[in-house]
């Protein structure tokens, strides 16, 4: 598939606001629905469900969705999933990175006729293992869980899947692989990583005769978990990237504290260090806090003042865009893969079935900047 076509998808959050990474409907990855790959004519017209029917004797009782899965790389690729069930089970819809991918969601899964619910785990662990338990007794065909606690889910995840639901989890991969049918992947390491590449290659480019270590760079960080401070250790691989960037203040913020807190935390560092060039976020939320606090100061000249971040949901895009002309600092961003929405509905009808490694689908960290956003989200 090429880029183009991938981003029709993704951006076009689509039309239908593709899938934010949230849980009202759809989140920030996104694609359409009309890729080539998406659009192959089915190897049969059945759907999961009758697959799953066929890869097993009638003798052996009512399928679960390990046999879904077993029956989809046996070959049931492109199933017709109208009018089946897909619930999302949301980290904190309190986020506009989670109420993003949401929308995305909600848009991706009716335009492929499917039925889409999205229920709120607010950062708690025991409501997630609620909402789990809700989408069963709803006869949920389809389960993506963007985990609060991996101790604690998989139990739940795993009746789920004995109820014979089909289980995305997306983030984390599991110790226990019963508890999940497939696993979206995401090396939080890496996406940092990605990030203060992206923020080194803009400093070396706008700060040409700079000497080692004369940029001042802050990081707004998170630890809230063991992908969040791996998605943070990458960030401060920035000194390594380039030998004109030093680390002279760090921030710890949370989910929930949000834009605000990127807010409050950048004036900060802005205000201890008067020669900052360069904040690193965690998230999307901070980095839009962070851009609101550079913008609003007008001691800075914001030609030579970058924000850095991940996560593509539609305000960190327009950010991204804005900063070409001036009116943003926010200048690059980290896409996770193709797209979530398009991601799982693919997972789920078998068409990227191939893709999946002992239940894992592994996604790539790609640099979105003003010069590269148009590949993946053309207007």
């Amino acid at each position: 598939m090429t880029k183009k076509i991938v981003a029709v998808l993704l951006a076009f959050g689509l039309t239908f606001s593709l899938m934010a990474c949230g849980s009202s409907a759809g989140t920030q990855t996104g694609a359409s629905g009309g890729t080539d790959e998406a659009q192959e004519e089915p190897a049969e017209e059945t759907d999961v469900q009758e697959a799953q029917d066929e890869a097993q004797p009638e003798s052996e009782g009512q399928e679960t969705a390990g046999d879904v899965a077993e029956a989809v790389e046996d070959g049931a690729q492109g199933a017709d999933l109208t009018g089946k069930k897909v619930g999302f089970s949301a980290l904190m819809m309190s986020s506009e990175f989670f109420t993003d991918m949401s929308n995305q969601m909600e848009a991706y899964f009716t335009e492929h006729g499917m039925e889409y619910s999205v229920a709120d785990a607010n950062g708690n662990a025991q409501t997630q293992i609620q909402t789990v338990e809700n989408f069963v007794s709803m006869g949920m065909d389809y389960i993506i869980c963007f985990v609060v606690d991996a101790s604690s889910i998989s139990d739940s995840l795993i009746k789920a899947r004995e109820g014979g639901a089909f289980i995305i989890v997306i983030g984390t991969v599991l110790d226990n692989k019963d508890a999940y049918d497939v696993c979206i992947s995401i090396s939080q390491n890496e996406s940092g990583i990605t990030e203060a590449k992206m923020a080194a290659e803009w400093i070396d480019a706008t700060f040409p005769d700079a000497e080692d270590g004369s940029i001042e760079v802050g990081l707004l960080t998170n630890s809230e978990n063991e992908d969040a401070v791996a998605r943070c250790d990458g960030l401060r691989e920035i000194v390594n990237f380039t030998s004109k960037a030093v680390i002279v203040e760090e921030h710890e913020t949370t989910q929930a504290e949000g834009a605000a807190a990127g807010q409050t935390y950048a004036e900060m560092m802005l205000m201890n260090n008067p020669d900052l060039k360069v904040i690193l976020t965690y998230g999307t939320d901070q980095g839009q806090g962070a851009n609101e606090a550079v913008m609003k100061d007008s001691s800075i000249n914001s030609e030579e003042f970058a924000v850095f971040t991940v996560d593509t949901a539609e305000f960190i895009r327009n950010k991204v865009k804005e900063s070409a002309n001036g009116t943003s600092v926010l200048r690059g961003t980290v896409m996770l893969g193709e797209g979530t929405p398009m991601t799982c509905y693919n997972l789920m009808d078998g068409t990227w079935s191939g893709r999946v490694k002992d239940k894992v689908y592994s996604e790539e960290c790609i640099m979105i900047t003003p010069e590269t956003i148009s590949e993946y989200f053309p207007e």
